[in-house]
């Protein structure tokens, strides 16, 4: 089962050097950040509540996000920041942070796409994030600015956010994108010239690529796979899906404790309830979708919804694509 999604601590410490260059003392703030090691897992929802400690310090300005990602260097991303720019070029470095991007956030969110002249990179937010959200595409493009090779630009068509920024956010962050921004859009993402793919990056290695790459595989394999709980959670919500209602009690006691104590054990492997059940109905679409004996009816009922339709609009949400799409995909020749 996947884990929820995180951010290394590592990456919070992005907000301690924004509070530096502000001056600001925030102890509190500090104390948390302080609280994790570089390597540290820490749930994304408590990066957006950290991020939201500290705006509040300085609530008249409108682009702090942006402020705080143009503060990032390669020591905030670590071995995958500096794995993604050894590439020779930017297509490679896309790849390769899709298919290490679980170090990252704890499990691959990314995704890439191309279509005859235009590509893109990008995700489906989960949850409702926005700073969180606006500081990781901001700090992507400006780490790629730092790194394509001098005399060339990264040519974005646009930029797309789930949410909706403000007008002042709007405009700061299309001065910096130089591309339009758009608001409340299906998926957040970067859209670009398929040619921008091909761009050199300065710092090409490719002997030092290859050591990371082993590094970072190593990390992956090292990661922790699910445990007894987590299994036997995941099977309760299998059963529980096709009668349409998935409760926390119910799970509660097929498994013999009380709610609480359910509450507190996915508490402490970084879990969330509606969370989970939305990534278990992700990952047994995309599993019954490859079974060609399976109707969508069929596939949207096994999951728990009254109608093909509600699975079709969730589908999309996950995957950006329709199950129909999906599903001829997979199972082209």
């Amino acid at each position: 089962m996947s884990s929820a999604i995180r951010v290394n601590g590592s990456w919070i410490r992005l907000l301690a050097d924004w509070l530096d260059r502000h001056q600001l003392a925030a102890p509190g703030i500090r104390a948390q950040i302080a609280q994790y090691q570089p390597s540290d897992a820490v749930p994304i929802e408590y990066w957006q509540h950290l991020l939201n400690q500290a705006f509040a310090l300085r609530p008249q300005q409108t682009n702090q996000a942006l402020e705080v990602a143009q503060g990032v260097t390669l020591t905030h991303v670590g071995v995958l920041g500096y794995l993604v720019v050894a590439c020779d070029h930017l297509g490679q470095a896309m790849a390769t942070y899709q298919r290490f991007e679980t170090l990252f956030y704890g499990r691959p969110l990314a995704s890439l796409e191309s279509h005859g002249d235009q590509a893109g990179i990008y995700w489906q937010p989960e949850q409702h994030l926005p700073e969180a959200e606006e500081i990781g595409l901001c700090a992507l493009v400006y780490l790629a600015r730092q790194h394509i090779d001098a005399g060339t630009a990264l040519p974005l068509q646009q930029v797309s956010f789930c949410h909706q920024p403000g007008a002042a956010q709007l405009h700061a962050m299309e001065a910096f994108f130089d591309c339009p921004v758009i608001g409340g859009a299906q998926r957040s993402g970067l859209t670009f010239h398929a040619s921008a793919l091909m761009l050199p990056l300065r710092n090409s290695e490719p002997g030092l690529r290859k050591l990371l790459e082993e590094q970072a595989s190593a990390m992956l394999k090292a990661l922790p796979e699910p445990d007894e709980f987590e299994r036997q959670l995941q099977a309760q919500l299998v059963r529980q899906l096709p009668d349409g209602h998935v409760s926390l009690d119910t799970a509660a006691r097929q498994l013999h404790c009380s709610v609480r104590t359910l509450q507190r054990r996915l508490h402490k492997r970084q879990l969330h309830w509606q969370g989970l059940v939305e990534r278990t109905r992700e990952q047994l679409a995309r599993q019954y979708l490859c079974d060609p004996g399976l109707s969508l009816l069929d596939i949207a009922l096994l999951l728990g919804y009254r109608d093909q339709s509600t699975f079709t609009r969730s589908f999309k949400r996950w995957s950006g694509m329709t199950p129909s799409a999906f599903r001829k995909q997979h199972l082209s020749p």
